[in-house]
Formats: C-alpha cells, structure tokens, sequence
C-alpha cells in the first residue's frame, strides 16, 4: 500500500486562522518557507487564536525551526552565513513567544533566545551598536545606540529614539525600524524599558512611561555624538502610545514625534480578544482582569491644552485596539501640530502598508531634525 506524500505548505486552516499577522511576520526577515515548516505540524481543528492550545503548537514550531538555524550556524563555515542564520533564529524565537502566555519562565528564555541570536547575527565592524544599560526605579534598561555612515565626528548628530509595542522586541521590529533613521542620517536609540523587550514578564509597564523617556533623555544629554536639540520619537503599538504621551509631557525637549497605531485611548478591555486581553494583562503584570478596566481608565490620555511639538499618526481605520476617533480627537485638540495618514481598509499597525509608511515615517523624521528646520 502506497502512501501519498503531500509537499510542504501552510495549512489553509492555519492561513486562515493566523492570516492577519503574515504581513509582520514576513516584513521582518522571516520567508515563506519558514511558515510552512514552522506551521506544518498543527493539529487538525486547532485554529482558534484566542485558546492557549493554538499558542502553544506555534511556540513550538517556531521554537523548533529556530534551533535548527542556530544549529546550521554553529556549523557553518564562513562569518556572513552564520549572521544570516542567527539573523533568521532571532525571528524564529521571536514569533514562537510573541503571543505565548502560558509559561512565564519559558517566554522569557526565548526572548533571552532572540537578543543572544541578534547579537551573534550583528556585525560590528559594518556599524556598532554601542551597547549600555542605564537604570530606572530599580529597573535595568539596555539599549543600543545606532549612529549613521560618514558623519563628522566633530558634528553632534539627530537622534530617534524608538519604543516598542506591548509584544514586539527591540531585535526585530524595532531595530527594522531604527535602521530606516540610520539610512536617513539620524542616530538611533533603541532600548528595553520596563516591561519591554527583555524587561517583559520582570517589570510592569509604568503608566506614566513619559518618566522613562526623561530618564533616557538625560542620558542622551551626556552623549557628546548626540544633539539634544535635535531628538524625535517613535513608537509602534502601545509605544504609539506612549509616543503620544511623550508629545503630550515632553514637547519641550522633542522637535517630532511618530504614533504608530497608538491613541489617546483604548477599546475598553472587556471588548477586547482574549488574546489582546493576555497580551495587556502581562505586560503590566496585573493578574486580575477586573483591574484591567481601571487601568484603562488610568491610561486614556487627556488631549486638553493642545500640543507643542509636531506630531504624525499611522492609522488604520478598522483598528481594534485603538479606536480610530482617537485619531480624530487628536486633530481636533492639536490642530497643525498633529498630522494624519489613515489607511482605510487598514487594522492595527497596517500591516500591508509597512513598505510605504516605513519610508514616509523615516523622511518625515528626517525633515523636522534638519539643522535648518524651522520647528
């Protein structure tokens, strides 16, 4: 008796369930093929994104595919394929924990995963990272600081700090990000804040996370390489949201500012997916969902007084995290201070459209750190 071999593919049950994240997925230096070997083992039935069971069958294919390539790279013969190889391990480890909630200790090594593969996969001689750590209420933050090709040292440079979302990490999405502000000839300053990136599951996201940033402003002061007249934000996610707190506390020490797919204020939570639910109770590591309404309350920006720094939004219309009126509000109350740029058949972080905000974020950025900027 024969048996029928079917070739290697993503299970269109899978696709269909997961189909919203494949844009981020294959943005950041993950392929196709990747998918269809990490996803091909999945139970038959298993779709349900809101159960832990789908969560924990991702995990581990992804978990899976990520040691392969960092044990092809441990064997590999020549410097620029084993970067490649850590490179494709730092995202394989990623998406296998991103949305995985149901093992504390077992997400936080595979986060530890990505930054150990990241910095195998960097070369250092192309351009530093200038790694260091500074502190803030008792809470470790690295950070790296990125600086731009064929500057003159004796020039102090722009600078971009970047903030992550709820579930990105600094390795992947964010350094994707930094290194658009780098082409563009600005510095950028990536760090793990308190509950961010390696900082996730140890320490709770502050809600006046403004403090944080002052904290690392401070820092950047001390930089000679750094202009502190010359400082810009950005933040993806809840770090859009926190981009607009920053506008809205720090305008006075930031020239420009990037919100993308934060706002002023949240789907209230019990609306949410259960997985936006995990996904929010972790990182501020409140084990009780019926505190989450409060803190949502807690978090809702008061938009009053207006704004004095130069704010632009990435939206989707159909996002359900952050209410596109949001968005709507803050043209309203920041008037020629805010601008705009919504996608209408876009979700949260318009994930289709990255290719071509991307740019416009970095030029955009760009524009306002000029030396002879007018703001």
């Amino acid at each position: 008796m024969s048996v029928v071999s079917m070739p290697l593919s993503v299970p269109e049950e899978i696709y269909l369930a997961c189909r919203y994240f494949l844009p981020r997925i294959l943005f950041w230096q993950s392929q196709w093929g990747d998918l269809a070997i990490a996803l091909s083992d999945f139970p038959k039935g298993c779709t349900d994104v809101s159960t832990p069971e789908f969560w924990e069958h991702w995990m581990k294919g992804w978990s899976q595919l990520g040691d392969r390539y960092v044990a092809q790279a441990e064997t590999c013969s020549y410097q620029m394929g084993r970067r490649q190889l850590f490179r494709s391990a730092t995202s394989c480890y990623h998406w296998a924990e991103f949305m995985y909630f149901s093992d504390s200790a077992r997400k936080g090594a595979l986060r530890q995963r990505v930054k150990d593969c990241f910095l195998k996969s960097w070369d250092e001689t192309a351009r530093p990272l200038n790694r260091g750590k500074m502190q803030w209420n008792g809470v470790e933050i690295p950070y790296y600081l990125l600086l731009p090709d064929n500057i003159d040292e004796r020039q102090p440079l722009p600078c971009v700090i970047l903030s992550n979302g709820l579930d990105s990490v600094t390795e992947v999405e964010v350094i994707t990000f930094a290194e658009h502000f780098v082409n563009r000839g600005l510095a950028a300053f990536l760090f793990d804040g308190p509950g961010q990136g390696i900082n996730l599951g140890r320490s709770p996201i502050p809600v006046k996370f403004e403090e944080v940033v002052a904290n690392i402003v401070d820092t950047l002061s001390k930089n000679a390489r750094i202009d502190e007249n010359r400082l810009g934000f950005f933040g993806v996610s809840f770090g859009g949201y926190i981009a607009l707190r920053v506008a809205k506390h720090l305008a006075n020490q930031f020239k420009a500012v990037v919100n993308l797919s934060g706002g002023p204020h949240l789907t209230p939570f019990e609306k949410m997916k259960r997985r936006l639910k995990e996904d929010f109770q972790y990182a501020f590591m409140e084990p009780e969902k019926t505190a989450m309404p409060g803190l949502f309350d807690r978090l809702t920006l008061d938009l009053s007084g207006g704004c004095e720094t130069n704010v632009l939004s990435i939206h989707g219309a159909m996002d359900d995290i952050f209410p596109v009126r949001g968005i709507q509000d803050l043209d309203r109350k920041w008037g020629d201070h805010h601008r705009a740029i919504v996608y209408e058949q876009e979700v949260h972080v318009c994930l289709n459209q990255i290719n071509q905000y991307i740019v416009a974020i970095a030029d955009w950025m760009g524009s306002w750190l000029a030396p002879d900027s007018a703001a």
